[in-house]
């Protein structure tokens, strides 16, 4: 099973309509197609940061007379690096525009995983209805809080 981090965004009218999942670990397109996956994410530090890293591993290269074997083995230690850390540079780039983390499930896929998710918000809502929560007790005195 895939584990995703479900984001939305606070100021949405319904929140859970516009949520994006995120899964966990390595992600293979963007090992697979960095720069291209940065760019289409709008992850701008992202891609500057591997246009960075790709003219040091030039520079490097260069330095050290390395051959093209040496240009494949960081070119392939770059892509692994950046498919490590892409859904990290996705969700601290939501934070930082205010989407908030919400919740965190599994599946089978990210559709299996979104209907969970809405399963168990349903359920949280059937639970406490809104009517009730103002009548909710407070913690510190055990009395009902009044608005």
């Amino acid at each position: 099973m895939k584990v995703y981090t479900v984001h939305t965004h606070p100021g949405d009218a319904e929140p859970m309509e516009n949520a994006i999942l995120i899964r966990e670990g390595f992600n293979f397109w963007a090992f697979l197609l960095s720069g291209l996956w940065a760019l289409y994410h709008r992850l701008w530090l992202g891609f500057f940061g591997l246009l960075a890293v790709s003219f040091l591993c030039s520079f490097i290269v260069m330095a050290f007379d390395g051959g093209p074997e040496m240009d494949f083995a960081l070119a392939l230690v770059t892509g692994i690096g950046f498919g490590l850390i892409a859904n990290d540079l996705r969700r601290r780039k939501l934070a930082a525009q205010g989407w908030k983390l919400v919740d965190i499930v599994a599946g089978h896929n990210e559709s299996d995983a979104e209907h969970r998710c809405f399963d168990r918000l349903k359920k949280q809502s059937l639970r406490v209805p809104q009517s009730m929560q103002t009548a909710l007790s407070t913690p510190s005195t055990g009395s009902p809080s009044y608005p």
